[in-house]
């Protein structure tokens, strides 16, 4: 499980990489073109998704986490969807609404289950307690060299939208395959 503990390591800084030379001048652009009332709505909508996902999670965790392959599938198909939408016709309040919606159910689904996940590669309160730490130096090394790297380079607004999906994209193949390994591992146990 210590392989999966650095994949999932990986996973963080290649995600926090893209995430942080995207997001947040996707996010800066796509609030200039919505109005407050969006921005309500988003955070309602979030808040909501959190209470209703968590609480299902909480209750039915291993019936869910069954489907996880599917729920990181959806998100890559989403996104595509999402991404070459606002690529090609560049409404950016459609893409704000639907991310919200994208990110309200399925992510925060894999966020879930992703809980999961970590509490299954790390069962120990000292394996938990390394791997939340490393992950937290890895988050902020990616941050720092994504926010440094879009300082350097200004990439266009398209080519923030590409990174972002390639990060999303990304992070869910190296999910699949942690996926994969413990749902065969648990198999080999039982």
């Amino acid at each position: 499980m210590k392989r999966l503990s650095f994949y999932m390591l990986l996973a963080a800084f290649l995600s926090g990489l893209f995430y942080s030379a995207s997001y947040p001048y996707i996010y800066a652009e796509t609030v200039k073109a919505v109005t407050q009332g969006y921005i309500s709505f988003e955070s309602v909508f979030a808040c909501l998704g959190s209470i209703v996902f968590c609480g299902l999670w909480n209750k039915y965790s291993d019936k869910l986490f069954r489907g996880y392959r599917i729920i990181l599938w959806l998100e890559v198909l989403f996104d595509v969807i999402l991404f070459a939408d606002v690529l090609i016709r560049g409404d950016l309040k459609f893409y704000f609404v639907f991310n919200i919606i994208v990110y309200s159910i399925i992510t925060k689904n894999l966020a879930c289950g992703g809980t999961k996940m970590r509490a299954i590669v790390n069962p120990t309160e000292k394996q938990r307690e390394w791997y939340d730490n490393s992950c937290n130096i890895v988050c902020s090394a990616a941050t720092l060299l994504g926010v440094g790297m879009t300082t350097i380079l200004k990439p266009s607004l398209t080519m923030l939208f590409v990174l972002a999906l390639c990060g999303n994209i990304i992070d869910n193949f190296i999910y699949l395959g942690i996926y994969g390994k413990i749902i065969k591992e648990r198999k080999c146990n039982v």
